[in-house]
């Protein structure tokens, strides 16, 4: 079975990103589509959900995407995440630069800007890498659910 978790912040944000997003442009809709297929893929694949790349048209790009905000370094796009209210969702960092601490400096930067008391993400159990740095930077498992 595949798990997932939502996991939630309460604070407070002690650190300060290093880093400045800006909300998504058309501009950078390719980008976006191959930084998110990139990062889903693996994991979708892994765990049977199909399609593996998510995003098959531009049909994706229709709504929500005032939510998103981008990391662009020289002109390219290296990093992402949408602010939903209390949610934090889908924080994406390019494969060629994870390991590097951007995914936690993007973390900061979301919850210094979502503007919430209580915030949650979801994660899949299969992600390691992310419920651990979720955990590090204050976050703590408040359900266990089945992905389907």
């Amino acid at each position: 079975m595949n798990f997932a978790y939502e996991m939630t912040f309460t604070g407070p944000v002690t650190e300060k990103s290093d880093v400045v997003l800006v909300p998504y442009s058309k501009e950078y809709q390719e980008q976006y589509k191959k930084l998110y297929n990139g990062c889903y893929h693996g994991m979708r694949e892994a765990l049977g959900i199909k399609p593996f790349d998510f995003i098959q048209d531009d049909s994706f790009f229709a709504q929500g995407m005032e939510n998103v905000y981008l990391l662009i370094e020289d002109g390219e796009l290296i990093g992402s995440v949408a602010l939903k209210c209390n949610e934090i969702d889908d924080l994406l960092v390019d494969i060629g630069y994870q390991g590097q601490g951007i995914g936690k400096q993007i973390l900061l930067w979301a919850l210094g800007n979502i503007g919430a008391e209580r915030v949650i993400l979801h994660v899949a159990k299969w992600n390691q890498r992310a419920v651990s740095l979720y955990t590090k930077c204050g976050f703590e498992i408040t359900k266990t659910f089945e992905i389907r």
